[in-house]
């Protein structure tokens, strides 16, 4: 008796290393978690990308962050012109001639007669112009061109945590594929184990069943996670700006350590609250609406008006010359030409508006309005940035936590499986406990990737809630 038993146990061995061998597929075939789609291998080597290369690209093609950047020019140009407005003249060089034919007319009977001639002038005029408003101009320029420079920089930070998530989102995504291959290949065991087992008596069709189910079941687990990464692949893309490589298989080749956070939640905040790009942006114009209500207030004050200009006159004349009335002969000409070189002119003018219909009241009114809208847009960011800086940290150390528990549960569920299995395998088993000790290994194995990686998105949030990479 227990011969056959020996030699039963060692045909069922048998036949599960031979099934096992002729069903397991290699990792180089197609319809492997690292060949991406079933089917459809690769015409390419890999193509390996990096965070540093993905940030890179996103800065240099992102439509959404270029938009910002060229934004950024006509702020400039308003600089730089209310700067040369401020302290240079305006300068502007006008001039003309014209040409007249012999002839004459007639006036209450009389004829008169119209000489030939032509005539040219030119005339280089300055003027400068110094008021309030022209200095608050200034200001305002400066400041507008400041906050400029603050939006590119939001926009910036937004689009890198953004990358960073996505590319988080991807390792996750083929994490999950190789956790699902590997639930493929031990569900191909399982049913290797049960049909060697039906076919010595040992066990029935229903365990066969049950175990095709269960193999089914991991096939279609991998198909979804398989499709994850190339939708994961597709949206690191769009934010990169660029489209995705066609017939290679992309490799995110990064890796990011857990460790303790070391930050403390005040010392984040004040960190967000002085360098987070939005809210140095608001203040930008914040400022800039300083300026502006500056200027309504500028009104007020006088204008002063320089001006000053210089030019020539020329006009010639040419006549067939007469005696007594009688044309000398048709080759006599008689020119008349007159210049003129007039001096300098230099004009100086003081403005000072008096009543205007309360004109200036009301502008000063709405710009102070405002300042004000913008000083409480301030307050409320501010609120804003120490709830997101708060809820990030609290939301990082609880995912640092969670690693370690998810840790000892899928270690327990692994051993639960190893205990299930030895006891199918002895006959003390049936297949819905093995089956069972699976799925509850599968998804510890599922919630611990999940633990790992939501502890790294909660690392990009906080970075983003801050403002500035903390890694």
């Amino acid at each position: 008796m227990r011969a056959r038993l020996i030699l039963g146990w060692l045909v069922v061995l048998t036949m599960v290393a031979a099934i096992g061998y002729a069903q397991t597929p290699p990792a180089s075939m197609p319809g492997s978690a690292a060949q991406g789609a079933p089917g459809s291998a690769p015409t390419l080597p890999p193509r390996p990308l990096s965070l540093a290369e993905a940030l890179e690209t996103a800065r240099a093609s992102n439509p959404a962050y270029l938009t910002a950047v060229s934004d950024r020019s006509p702020a400039a140009t308003q600089s730089l012109s209310s700067a040369v407005t401020l302290f240079t003249p305006s300068v502007n060089v006008q001039g003309g001639g014209g040409w007249n034919q012999k002839g004459n007319y007639s006036l209450q009977g009389l004829s008169f007669d119209t000489p030939r001639g032509d005539a040219s002038q030119w005339q280089v005029n300055f003027g400068y112009t110094l008021s309030g408003t022209t200095i608050a101009n200034r200001g305002f320029a400066a400041a507008q061109l400041r906050a400029a420079d603050q939006m590119i920089a939001s926009q910036r930070t937004i689009l890198e945590t953004s990358v960073e998530q996505e590319y988080i989102n991807l390792l996750e995504a083929r994490a999950q594929a190789d956790l699902a291959q590997h639930e493929v290949a031990r569900a191909q065991e399982l049913l290797n184990l049960a049909q060697a087992q039906y076919n010595v008596g040992q066990k029935t069709i229903i365990d066969v069943k049950q175990a095709q189910v269960t193999k089914g079941n991991a096939d279609v687990a991998l198909l979804q996670a398989q499709q994850n990464v190339q939708t994961e692949v597709l949206k690191v893309y769009q934010l990169m700006g660029v489209p995705v490589p066609v017939g290679v298989e992309v490799v995110p080749t990064d890796t990011f350590p857990v460790t303790q956070p070391a930050w403390s939640q005040d010392t984040l905040v004040a960190l967000a609250l002085a360098e987070n790009p939005v809210l140095t942006a608001l203040r930008a114009r914040a400022e800039g609406a300083r300026w502006n209500t500056r200027a309504a207030y500028s009104t007020y004050l006088p204008t002063l008006r320089l001006s000053a200009s210089y030019g020539k006159y020329r006009q010639t004349t040419w006549q067939q010359a007469t005696q007594n009335g009688v044309p000398i002969g048709p080759d006599t000409i008689v020119v008349h030409t007159i210049g003129t070189n007039p001096p300098w002119n230099f004009q100086i003018g003081l403005s000072l508006p008096i009543f205007d219909a309360f004109a200036r009241n009301a502008q000063i009114s709405q710009m102070r309005a405002n300042e004000r809208d913008l000083q409480l847009s301030i307050r409320a960011q501010e609120l804003t940035v120490r709830a997101n800086v708060g809820a990030a940290y609290l939301a990082l150390v609880t995912a640092y936590r969670t690693i370690a528990v998810q840790a000892n549960n899928r270690a327990a569920a692994d051993d639960a499986l190893s205990l299930a299995e030895e006891q199918y395998r002895v006959g003390s088993g049936s297949i819905i406990q093995l089956n069972d000790a699976q799925i509850a290994s599968e998804q510890a194995g599922v919630s611990y990737v999940n633990a790992v990686y939501d502890y790294h998105k909660a690392v990009a949030a906080l970075e983003q809630a801050v403002g500035q990479p903390l890694r």
